[in-house]
């Protein structure tokens, strides 16, 4: 199961940062910082600022659950929202929610590909359609993968998520029959085509109707 990844964050009091959300985020992006809100459990939000790195840590952590530590206090939370630039490359804002570890949560959790088919002897290959697939489980349980097993697959065989062994108490969010990955036989590569020699030309094509007017 994957573990809190603990950091330590700034509480942010948001008198200081008045302006629209992209100012706001420009300013603290100049100093390394990224804007965030954690929320949930009817207490009341808290405005927090994170360092880019921090972030960057926390999107990549299986199941993005984490314990922040702000003063004294740490608050075990999962990212609910990233907000992008328009680019997609700089995130902007981050949205945490309050869980406890007994409590029951959807995120999203990646597949872990295991073993190589035996159709890639066959002249097959494996297509991977689906990366990763939403869950429910509980907040301190969250799987740091699902382990999928294709040695097995021959040519036109596949994994559907009726297929997956999942750890105890996960259920996926998603149709038993979704196809998640298949071998598909390889397309032959093409010949390559041989240039023609520089200074040579291709011979004339002569139309029908032109062939008819010569010979009149």
């Amino acid at each position: 199961m994957a573990d809190a990844v603990k950091f330590r964050v700034e509480p942010r009091d948001p008198q200081k940062n008045v302006g629209t959300g992209s100012r706001v985020a420009r300013r603290l992006r100049a100093k390394g910082l990224i804007p965030g809100v954690i929320y949930g459990h009817k207490l009341a939000v808290t405005p927090i600022t994170l360092g880019r790195d921090v972030v960057n840590r926390l999107i990549k952590s299986p199941g993005h659950l984490a314990d922040l530590e702000i003063g004294a206090t740490t608050e075990t939370v999962l990212i609910r929202d990233v907000q992008w630039d328009h680019l997609g490359k700089e995130v902007l804002h981050v949205d945490f929610s309050r869980v406890s570890a007994e409590e029951m949560i959807e995120t999203e959790v990646a597949l872990e590909i295991r073993g190589v088919p035996v159709g890639a002897a066959e002249g097959g290959s494996l297509e991977v359609l689906v990366r990763s697939l939403s869950v429910n489980c509980k907040a301190g349980s969250i799987p740091e993968s699902i382990k999928v097993e294709v040695g097995h697959l021959k040519v036109d065989e596949g994994i559907h998520v009726s297929d997956l062994v999942l750890p105890p108490d996960v259920t996926v969010n998603a149709d038993a029959e979704l196809l998640l990955m298949h071998v598909v036989t390889r397309a032959p590569e093409a010949e390559p085509v041989a240039a023609a020699p520089e200074g040579t030309t291709q011979p004339e094509v002569i139309k029908p109707e032109r062939k008819e007017k010569e010979k009149e």
